[in-house]
C-alpha cells in the first residue's frame, strides 16, 4: 500500500503526457497482485490505466484515477481466473485470431518501424505480444462462453414477461411505424453491374405481379440480412432507411408492395406487412424484446455468481 498515491498522481500525469500508444510503454516493475501462481505487475495495471487517463485529458482527480486503477486491477484478476479455465477445459484460439488482433494493434502505429520501436521501449518482442494477445482472447472468448450457457438455461415464463412489460412500458412506447421485408440485390456503382442488378430484379417484381409469393422469392434471392425468415426488416421508425426505402414503407398501405428502388449499394423490392401510430407497442410485439433482455439478464446473474465463486477458490492477494 505504501506510495499508492504517488503512484496515482504518477499516472494521472502520466496520462496527460501521452497521446499516443506510447502510453503501453510504461514498465513498473512491482507486483500489484498474484492470482494462485500467477502474478500481474504494476507495468500491467499502468499499461492499461495510461490510456484511459489520458482520454479524460485531465478531467479525473486522484480518487477517480484510484478508482479506475482498482477496476483495471480486478479486471486483470478475473482474466488470471478465465485464462486458468479456458486452459483447463482445453479451450483453443485460432491462430487467425491472434494475427486480427495483431494488426489491430500494429494500426495504432504509424509506420511498422515506429511499432517495433515501442514494443523494444516496453521491453517486449512480437512473440511475447502474440502470446500476450492468445491469453487475453482466451480469457475474454471463456466469458463469452460462459454467459451464452448461462442465457441458454434461463426458461422465461409468461408471467416474466408479462411483469416485464407492465414494469419497462417506456421502452415500448414508438413512434409512426412500418414493418417491413425486401428483396435486394447487391450492386457495385459501376454501370453494367447495375443494370444487370435492375434487370433481375425487375424480372422478380413480375413474378410478383403475377402472384408469387414475396417471402419465398425473398428467401430464394434476396442478398440482405433476413432473406431465409422471408426478407424481413422489421420494424422501421422514420430515419431508419434511406430516403427512396422510407418513403415506400410510409405510403404504401398494409400488404402493399413497391416497385424497383435504387439505393447506394444495390436495388430493393419493399413490402409493408403492417403499420402503426405512435403509441405503445402490445405485449405481442414486445414479446420479441422481452425474452431476449430476461435471459440476458439472468444469465449475467448466473455468470458474475460463477466468478464469484472462481475467485473465492482463487488465492489472490492484492498489494496496490
Amino acid at each position: 500500500m505504501k506510495s499508492q498515491n504517488r503512484l496515482f498522481r504518477g499516472a494521472l500525469l502520466l496520462g496527460l503526457a501521452l497521446s499516443t500508444a506510447g502510453a503501453y510503454a510504461v514498465v513498473v516493475d512491482e507486483v500489484a497482485a498474484t492470482v494462485d501462481t500467477e502474478v500481474i505487475l504494476r507495468s500491467e495495471v499502468m499499461a492499461e490505466l495510461a490510456p484511459l487517463v489520458a482520454g479524460a485529458q485531465g478531467t479525473l482527480s486522484d480518487q477517480d484515477v484510484q478508482t479506475k486503477a482498482r477496476e483495471v486491477l480486478q479486471q486483470a484478476i478475473d482474466n488470471k481466473i478465465l485464462l486458468r479455465e479456458a486452459q483447463l477445459a482445453g479451450a483453443k484460439v485460432p491462430d487467425e485470431r491472434i494475427e486480427e488482433q495483431l494488426d489491430k494493434f500494429k494500426k495504432d502505429y504509424p509506420t511498422n518501424e515506429a511499432f517495433m520501436k515501442e514494443l523494444e521501449a516496453a521491453g517486449e518482442t512480437v512473440a511475447d505480444l502474440r502470446t500476450r494477445l492468445k491469453k487475453q482472447l482466451l480469457a475474454v472468448s471463456m466469458a463469452a462462453q460462459k454467459r451464452e450457457a448461462f442465457e441458454k438455461e434461463v426458461v422465461v415464463s409468461e408471467s416474466e414477461v408479462a411483469q416485464y412489460y407492465a414494469d419497462h412500458k417506456d421502452q415500448f412506447q414508438h413512434q409512426e411505424r412500418s414493418r417491413c421485408s425486401q428483396i435486394f440485390l447487391a450492386a457495385s456503382s459501376d454501370a453494367a453491374p447495375r443494370a444487370a442488378a435492375k434487370a433481375r430484379l425487375e424480372k422478380l417484381k413480375e413474378d410478383l405481379d403475377s402472384g408469387a409469393d414475396f417471402g419465398q422469392l425473398a428467401a430464394a434471392h434476396s442478398e440482405a440480412p433476413g432473406a431465409k425468415e422471408g426478407g424481413i426488416i422489421g420494424w422501421v421508425q422514420h430515419g431508419d432507411l434511406v430516403k427512396e426505402l422510407e418513403n415506400a414503407a410510409f405510403t404504401l398501405p398494409e400488404g402493399g408492395v413497391s416497385g424497383v428502388l435504387e439505393s447506394p449499394g444495390g436495388f430493393h423490392i419493399i413490402k409493408v406487412l403492417k403499420k402503426e401510430a405512435p403509441g405503445l407497442a402490445s405485449l405481442d410485439d414486445a414479446r420479441a424484446e422481452i425474452g431476449p433482455a430476461i435471459r440476458k439478464k439472468a444469465g449475467e446473474e448466473r455468470y458474475q455468481k460463477w466468478l464469484a465463486e472462481l475467485r473465492k477458490r482463487s488465492h489472490v492477494q492484492v498489494y496496490m
